[in-house]
């Protein structure tokens, strides 16, 4: 009878720390960060704030990036570690082949830059962020579209 309780005690306890659902707020800071002969890397950050005392993790799930609304890569990412009662931004990075970006399917890094002189994309984070936090699981959907110019 004592563990049952004390049992019940760890469970209300933790109940009572998670009581509401993160916030997923937008992803912003879509943007390139290198450029290589054959690639470019872009990043972004999808916004959350947390208001619990117990943090969680989150992870990405399935976030597919598109250029021109042409399916280019999937966001490979790792596992993030969520602060308690903060705003936090889960890092979001891809990258890309020059050859899958629409227009320069035979170019490399020369053939993107001047394709890409004074025009811009449109660039698209589609997926799902899934929560975990002592045994409780939210999966939040994040559809976000930017222009961006693809060039130095």
């Amino acid at each position: 009878m004592k563990q049952f309780a004390v049992l019940l005690i760890i469970i209300s306890t933790l109940t009572a720390c998670v009581s509401k659902k993160i916030e997923y707020q937008d992803v912003q800071n879509i943007k390139i960060i290198s450029l290589s002969a054959n690639e470019i890397t872009l990043s972004a950050d999808a916004i959350f704030k947390n208001p619990n005392i117990l943090g969680g993790k989150v992870t990405p799930d399935n976030i597919v990036v598109y250029i021109n609304d042409k399916e280019v890569t999937t966001v490979k990412s790792k596992e993030f570690k969520v602060p308690s009662i903060k705003e936090f931004a889960v890092p979001l990075e891809v990258t890309i082949p020059f050859d899958k970006i629409p227009g320069n399917e035979n170019g490399g890094l020369l053939g993107a830059v001047l394709g890409s002189i004074n025009k811009t994309h449109k660039v698209t984070f589609k997926g799902q962020l899934n929560y975990k936090v002592a045994g409780f699981k939210s999966t939040y959907t994040i559809n976000r579209t930017e222009e961006l110019k693809l060039s130095l």
